[in-house]
């Protein structure tokens, strides 16, 4: 039998690479401040890496690093050979060969799948954070807020940006904070029930948070008012993206019955990473053809669609075969996956 999975918890994933798509197509059809760009962007990778650590809460052994590398870095490598002849397919030329443009992405993460290279290196922090705590007996949380701050000090004050290091110091936070929060509720025994006077407060403060979100880590809108000093937007940058991952899972975990009724979205969720994989491919393509004209909202509403069903058809293809799913998805099918399949 596969393990036991709940429900809300795939159809949340399913629901963040949904917007993971959706922004990028429309950062590529609309300005940095568009309404619905910032509300994407303030909270869909918090909530991603979020629900990384709220699925990792029980990890403690090293071996969890040498399933994570092949979970993750071999399609983080394999994906940068695919998109250079891709780009050399579809513009003709390029100006770097494979070796450059290998160790370009490499310095430089963002150019390929930086989330892939930020979690497996988020995991190792992680899993060495915990055994510290253990070793010299702290509360873990104490463990984990001493290395964010190191790391985000260190990216704050030394600019610190090489080989991804500040997209690890950051979402490590919410990695952390994905864990520390299913170990609460695990301990409360209620991983099914929902808080609503927290749904309620992130209702009412995400919107007007976001009112004000400037992309790019720029500060809020009202600091042409008001000036709260350098340090507030990195705050604000951080509060804003874990009200809103909180919204989310307040919200899926209060309708669970019906996100169980929501298989497209579970379907998703059970192939994310494929989906991460393959969507940034069929983009290029997407992109290529005839901008919509006037009507762009009903383009990008059915560009996301198609490259969202696309990627999932082809991320499951993947999964029938040993090979595409080890450097897709980094792993060999197995039963878990049948079902996924089924």
């Amino acid at each position: 039998m596969p393990p036991v999975r709940l429900a809300y918890i795939d159809c949340q994933k399913g629901f963040a690479i949904f917007l993971v798509v959706l922004g990028h197509i429309l950062q590529h059809y609309y300005s940095d401040v568009n309404i619905a760009i910032r509300i994407v962007y303030s909270f869909h990778i918090p909530l991603f890496m979020f629900m990384s650590g709220y699925v990792c809460f029980r990890k403690y052994d090293w071996a969890m690093i040498k399933k994570r590398s092949t979970q993750l870095l071999i399609p983080f490598f394999s994906y940068i050979p695919v998109r250079y002849v891709l780009n050399i397919l579809l513009n003709g030329s390029i100006d770097s060969s494979l070796f450059q443009y290998f160790c370009h992405v490499v310095y430089q993460p963002d150019m390929g799948l930086w989330f892939l290279w930020a979690l497996f290196f988020i995991t190792v922090l992680f899993i060495a954070s915990r055994r510290i705590a253990r070793r010299i007996n702290l509360p873990e949380w104490i463990v984990f807020a001493a290395v964010a701050g190191l790391l985000n000090g260190i990216v704050i004050f030394g600019n610190v940006r090489q080989f991804g290091f500040h997209w690890i110091a950051w979402y490590f936070i919410y990695f952390c904070a994905g864990v520390m929060w299913r170990t609460w509720n695990e301990n409360k025994n209620d991983t099914r029930k929902f808080d609503f006077r927290l749904l309620i407060s992130c209702a009412i403060v995400f919107p007007v948070m976001v009112y004000f979100f400037r992309m790019h880590n720029e500060p809020p809108t009202f600091y042409q008012w008001i000036n709260l000093g350098r340090l507030f937007p990195v705050v604000y940058r951080l509060v804003i993206g874990m009200v809103g991952t909180m919204l989310v899972y307040e919200l899926f975990k209060l309708y669970n019955k019906q996100t169980e009724r929501l298989h497209f979205l579970s379907k998703m969720g059970g192939v994310t990473l494929g989906i991460y994989y393959i969507h940034f491919l069929v983009l290029q393509i997407v992109f290529t053809w005839p901008i919509f004209g006037n009507a762009i909202v009903i383009g990008i509403c059915l560009y996301t669609i198609i490259v969202s069903i696309i990627s999932y058809a082809l991320s499951r293809a993947c999964l029938r075969y040993r090979i595409p799913a080890l450097l897709v998805m980094g792993k060999w099918p197995d039963r878990t996956d049948r079902a996924i399949l089924a």
